[in-house]
């Protein structure tokens, strides 16, 4: 999404194409437009600038600026060369592996992405964004202890995390913990300030108020419970059931309950 210049913006760029007709090997405005360009968004015109840069100068940052905007552009390919030829000129500034390891990702070359992940931890074992991927790069490929290692590590050190602690439970789900995942939600439910009020919300739910000519949330629930345990669809409604009545904690064991029937209907075909 391009966005729109405010005034100030648009005086800038002026600006700096005025002094860049009259001299155009003014290095620093050729950089001062670029970074200006691509914050508005226009990466084509800003990769241009950061190009003509880098042809009066090559150094590492304009190379970097240069791959992370063919990145955003989905150019992955343009974005490795860039990328490659920045981490030559400083391997230690990570942020060129970073994205080079993201670039590699997205074309699908596992190796060479895990490869560029390490580098960054090798500098910065604490990088989220290396560790997160690296995770779900050995979660896809099937080596889930070192997985969920990682993720564990992310968890531990950031454990307000909502999306972490949501990938760590699916990790441990696929790797057959289905109790150990069920509990990161259930922890995570007694952490969140937003899992929190909606709970305080659906237990302040009077529960007469859900009462209708089928009877109370309890007759639902001991009809539900009554029926076939293995099929999804009731499962998925005795998950709500004891949602509506404040039991949210029952509501997640029974929701996992569903997703693991539906996954093994599905498999089987």
């Amino acid at each position: 999404m391009i966005n729109k210049p405010d005034k100030n913006a648009k005086l800038r760029i002026a600006g700096l194409l005025s002094i860049i007709s009259k001299n155009r090997s003014n290095r620093d405005a050729c950089l001062m437009l670029a970074t200006e360009l691509a914050r508005i968004s226009r990466f084509d015109h800003a990769i241009k600038y950061f190009l003509k840069a880098n042809d009066l100068k090559e150094d590492y940052i304009s190379l970097y600026n240069i791959g992370s905007l063919y990145y955003k552009k989905g150019e992955y390919k343009k974005a490795i060369l860039a990328l490659e030829r920045s981490k030559k000129q400083k391997p230690d500034y990570i942020m060129s592996s970073l994205v080079t390891g993201l670039s590699y990702s997205r074309l699908n070359n596992i190796k060479a992405a895990v490869s560029n992940f390490i580098n960054v931890l090798m500098i910065d074992p604490s990088n989220k964004t290396a560790l997160a991927a690296l995770s779900i790069l050995y979660h896809n490929t099937g080596n889930l202890s070192d997985s969920y290692r990682l993720m564990k590590r992310l968890s531990d050190k950031y454990p307000a995390d909502e999306k972490l602690i949501t990938i760590k439970s699916d990790i441990l789900y696929y790797s057959g913990d289905a109790v150990k995942s069920v509990q990161e939600i259930k922890d995570l439910k007694n952490r969140s300030e937003k899992f929190k009020r909606y709970d305080e919300y659906i237990k302040s739910v009077p529960v007469d108020i859900c009462n209708d000519r089928y009877g109370s949330l309890e007759d639902k629930v001991a009809k539900l419970e009554s029926e076939d345990a293995e099929d999804s669809d009731n499962l998925m409604k005795l998950s709500l059931v004891h949602l509506f009545s404040g039991n949210t904690d029952s509501a997640i064991d029974y929701l996992f309950k569903a997703r693991g029937q539906k996954e093994m209907i599905n498999s089987s075909f």
